[in-house]
Parts: structure tokens; C-alpha cells; sequence
């Protein structure tokens, strides 16, 4: 458990890290499967349902890349000397920022979450066929 701030906000950081990992890593699967998608199926018009769905993960996609860029950032300014700083200089100017990016990664889980499950419908029925 973390007995400081810096080291709470460190492991929340790292846990979205990884989280953005282990998305990126769906999403490239999604994109493999709907690709399969349009290489079998001769159905008219497959290829612009595809597409909807690709520009989805792509958006959400750009998102998390944008997002592990700053969480980056924000574990950089949690260490002074490779060592992450004390309590009392966590100033309002961290606290704020890690308050924007955990609004943020909560806001980008919700779109990546529905661009998945929109993509598992839209296999599923398209495999149906």
C-alpha cells in the first residue's frame, strides 16, 4: 500500500499504463479481425461497416497515445533524482493535473470500451451470416 501521495499517484499512472497497453493490444486484434472481415466476405457494402469501426478504434486509439504521452510527463514531474518526491512537494499544480488525466482516462476507457463492444456485435452478426 502507498504511504505517499507521489507513490499513489505513481501506481495509479502505472495501472493506466498498462490498462492503455492492454487495450492497444485488443484494439490491434479488432483491426486484424475486421480486416479478415473484408478479405472473406463478399457481402455489398461490408466495407464501409468495417470502416465505421476502424475509424473508431483509430480515434480512440490517437486518444490513448495522447494519454500515455502525458502520464508519462506526469511521472517525470512525480521524481526529483530518480527519486519520487515527498508529500509536501506535491504541489496544487500535480494534484490538478493527475485530477485532469484521471477524468481523462476514465472518459477515453468509456469510448474504448464502446468502440469494443460495437465491434464484437458487428463480428459476431457479421460471422452469423
Amino acid at each position: 500500500m502507498p504511504n505517499s501521495i507521489a507513490e499513489y499517484y505513481k501506481d495509479e499512472l502505472l495501472d493506466w499504463k498498462n490498462s492503455i497497453h492492454s487495450n492497444s493490444r485488443e484494439m490491434t486484434e479488432f483491426e486484424q479481425k475486421l480486416e479478415d472481415v473484408i478479405r472473406r466476405n463478399s457481402i455489398v457494402g461490408i466495407a464501409q461497416k468495417v470502416e465505421k469501426h476502424q475509424e473508431k478504434l483509430n480515434k480512440v486509439s490517437k486518444k490513448l497515445y495522447t494519454l500515455q504521452a502525458l502520464i508519462q510527463k506526469q511521472l517525470e514531474v512525480l521524481k526529483r533524482n530518480d527519486t519520487l518526491l515527498d508529500d509536501k512537494s506535491i504541489n496544487h499544480e500535480t494534484e490538478d493535473r493527475q485530477l485532469k488525466l484521471r477524468s481523462r482516462m476514465k472518459e477515453v476507457e468509456k469510448e474504448y470500451i464502446d468502440a469494443k463492444y460495437g465491434c464484437y456485435n458487428f463480428l459476431s452478426g457479421t460471422l452469423k451470416k
